[in-house]
């Protein structure tokens, strides 16, 4: 029976990769959330299933993830097979800013500081607090998501200045991804990282979505394609089931590779 834990499941993508997932019905679920009452989409969505269970772990907070492992551990028999860390740090406020669009340094440097305590930190975090358990495991597969801009090829092609706090953690997290590989390769680990193509995430945000987060991503991904830059919006289901199949599919020469979900292929621009 596999097992999975999603780190950031309460919405968006990890919690389409529960529901996707739990279909999977000899499978074991583990959703790490970081408020487990406050996850109302993520209960709507497990309600009357048995394979999949909530535990409570913020990215940034490393205690609480090596409780939820502790949890976990109690679940699956000491073992896990699959980690996907979907957990990222996205303030609509500050997310479209470029360096020159900041009210103030002080304002910038809180972003950034945010942003690379879950986006960087929180890759280190999650595995290193599942690592005992994933090296019991049979796949041994960690996934880490990363959007196509944490490459600076992308950015330097499509003039990408604006997200900075976003495009410069990100590409912090894409370094932790190639460290767990080289650490891990050795153990039969395959460790990648996921481009999961620009996701309509924000049906989820708060209890009934946010329109306004909605429309501004609209907005971005129209221009994208008026500046001749190749931009498709998806919805959570759809990219999530172009990842499984890569998921399904890693094998060991896949390590340390930033692959892109939609070709199934290391990420290009």
């Amino acid at each position: 029976m596999p097992s999975y834990a999603i780190i950031g499941a309460s919405r968006g993508i990890g919690l389409e990769y529960v529901r996707q997932l739990a279909a999977r019905t000899d499978s074991i679920e583990l959703a790490v959330v970081r408020n487990a009452a406050n996850s109302t989409h993520l209960h709507a969505v497990i309600k009357d299933l048995k394979n999949v269970h909530v535990l409570e772990a913020d990215v940034t907070d490393y205690k609480t993830l090596e409780n939820a492992a502790e949890a976990a551990s109690k679940i699956t028999g000491g073992k896990l097979d699959y980690l996907i860390h979907t957990a990222a740090y996205v303030n609509m406020a500050t997310f479209w800013k470029g360096f020159d669009q900041f009210a103030s340094m002080d304002e910038l440097d809180s972003s950034f500081r945010a942003a690379f305590e879950t986006n960087a930190l929180g890759g280190i975090h999650s595995v290193t607090a599942f690592l005992p358990l994933l090296r019991a495991g049979s796949a041994k597969k960690i996934v880490l998501l990363e959007p196509g801009n944490a490459d600076p090829k992308t950015v330097r092609a499509y003039g990408l200045a604006g997200m900075a706090a976003h495009h410069v953690t990100k590409a912090s997290s894409l370094m932790v991804m190639t460290k767990w590989a080289v650490m891990l390769q050795d153990e039969g680990f395959v460790v990648v990282a996921l481009n999961p193509g620009i996701v309509d995430t924000t049906g989820t945000i708060g209890e009934h979505g946010d329109p306004a987060a909605h429309a501004a991503l609209s907005k971005a991904v129209e221009g994208f394609v008026q500046r001749g830059i190749p931009a498709v919006l998806q919805t959570p289901q759809q990219s999530v089931s172009a990842q499984l199949k890569v998921v399904d599919s890693l094998k060991p020469s896949d390590n340390g590779l930033f692959l892109d979900a939609s070709t199934g292929k290391e990420y290009a621009i």
